[in-house]
This record gives C-alpha cells, structure tokens and sequence, in this order.
C-alpha cells in the first residue's frame, strides 16, 4: 500500500508523525533521563516492528551486506544521534534543539549530491532553503521569550550537540539507501536498526551518569515513551517507503514539515500558549512553499 503513494506524500505523513512522537518524547523527559528514554523508545521500537515483519515480510531474503548496513544505522541514528537529540533537549531545550537540527537539511543534501549522486535542481534548492529558514522562524522567539523569562544562559558548546546529531543522522539516509536496495524490508530495517541500537545502549549504561539515579525508570515517562513509539513506528514507514522510491534531497526537506506541526501540537497538548503572530505565519507559509516548490521542482 505505501508503495503505491508518492515518495513526498509519504514524508509529509511521516511528518505528521514525528511530531506526534516528539511531543510525546518530550513529555516523557520530564519524568525520566535521555538515556532510559532512547532505550525505551528502541526496544518497544524493535519489537513493534518485530511483529509487523513477521506479519507483512517475513518471506524477504536476508544479505549479510544488507544487515550490516541496517546495523550501522541503529549505531549512528537510533543510538548515537537519538541519545544526543535527548541531551540536547535537556541541555539547551526542545525549541533550541529543533532550530540547530534544521542542519540536517544541509547535511542531507551534501550527501545526496555527492555521495548518492542526486541531482539537486534549482527548485529543490529554493524549496529546502524556504523550508529550513521557515523552521528556524517557526521556533526562533519560542527560545528567545524563554531567555526573556529568565532562563540561564547555555554553554555555546551545547548547541553542537544537536548539529552533531545530525550529520550522524545524515549519514544514516545513505545507509537505507544502500540497506533497502538489498534487504527491501521496511519493518525488517526498523527492527534491526532500533534492536542494534537498544544492545548498545544497555551496555553503555552502566557508563552514562543519568539525573537522579533509578528515579528515571518512571512508569508514567515509559507509558508516555510508548504512546510516542506507535506513531513514530507510523512515522518510520512512511519515511523508510519514502526513501525507497525517492531521493534524499526531496524526502529530508519535506518530511522537516515536521517543525510545523510540533508547533501546532505544542500549543495544543504542552499548555505554550502563544499568540499567532507574524513571524509565525511567515515561517509557515514558508514551510508550506517550500515542500510544494520541492514537489514541483524535482
């Protein structure tokens, strides 16, 4: 059935998703530590989608090559780059964190031009530009009203964290690409991915100094982690059939859109409370234009 849909169609809704499970993952972080939090998120991940490959693909042909490089995305995204993405919403918040990831669309396109050999037309350039400047407006006085309010200033060392995190997820678009291409198995990808990534995790944590000792195993923050992992596994599929049959340097820009809706969310379930502004309706008319230009200009 996913197949069937338009690569960008996919990333939009897989968008759509990420958003849900951000403001559900940034919830639980009240209650529990980035670490516990990513180990969670990577076993109920794994098993989830387990469970959705013994349903739809359990006739795939596995590859040794494929593994590995499902493997690989598991160390550098659902491991490395997750835990990083948790530490830095703890370290410089959710609204900072989501500016600097805007990196990504830079990274990404690095690689599908060089790497992929994509090619990167003048209406996908115009599109990931609008798209990226409409993300950082969207979130840009979020931040600042919260230095206003008092908050302390942050370590600029901090805000390398997040762009860190994304040239290691950068990466991990050119691993599924090479992975789907000889294991075509979405929920098999997942599976492997979060599962290597869960093992590693276990066993740095034994390394990893978390805030407040046992306290972070909180039922409620593991309850709230799972509600994020249902729609992120939506998210995932749509994002992993996306990358299938599309190109790197349409399917990242696009499925940025997700900026937007944690916005939107934000307002609705996190009580931010804030007033439509103009810079809000210029980055989202942005962000909007954007996605249509890349649409229209691949």
């Amino acid at each position: 059935m996913l197949k069937s849909l338009d690569p960008n169609l996919l990333s939009f809704i897989a968008a759509f998703f990420v958003a849900i499970s951000q403001v559900f993952y940034r919830k639980a972080l009240i209650h529990i530590g980035p670490a516990i939090a990513a180990i969670a998120m990577n076993v109920l991940s794994a098993m989830l989608a387990g469970v959705l490959y013994l349903a739809w693909d359990e006739s795939v042909t596995w590859h040794l090559k494929g593994v590995m490089w499902y493997m690989l995305i598991g160390l550098f995204g659902s491991s490395i780059g997750r835990y990083m993405i948790f530490g830095s919403m703890r370290l410089i918040g959710l609204a900072r964190t989501q500016i600097m990831v805007q990196s990504v669309l830079v990274w990404s396109a690095l690689m599908g031009v060089f790497i992929l050999g994509e090619r990167f037309s003048a209406g996908v350039a115009v599109g990931t530009l609008a798209i990226m400047i409409g993300a950082i407006l969207l979130v840009y006085k979020r931040e600042s009203s919260k230095r206003e309010s008092g908050e302390k200033d942050v370590s600029l060392l901090y805000f390398l964290v997040p762009v860190i995190a994304s040239f290691l997820f950068s990466l991990t678009f050119v691993f599924r690409k090479y992975a789907l291409l000889l294991i075509p198995s979405e929920s098999l990808g997942i599976a492997i991915s979060t599962t290597t990534a869960s093992v590693l995790l276990l066993l740095a944590m034994p390394f990893t100094k978390e805030e407040g000792g046992m306290k972070g195993w909180s039922l409620r923050g593991l309850v709230t982690i799972a509600c994020g992992v249902v729609a992120n596994i939506i998210a995932a599929l749509c994002f992993w059939a996306a990358f299938r049959e599309g190109e790197v340097v349409q399917v990242i820009p696009i499925n940025r859109l997700s900026v937007l809706w944690v916005i939107i969310f934000s307002w609705l379930f996190l009580k931010k409370q804030e007033s439509v502004t103009l810079r809000i309706v210029i980055g989202g008319v942005l962000s909007v234009v954007g996605a249509f230009a890349i649409a229209w200009g691949k």
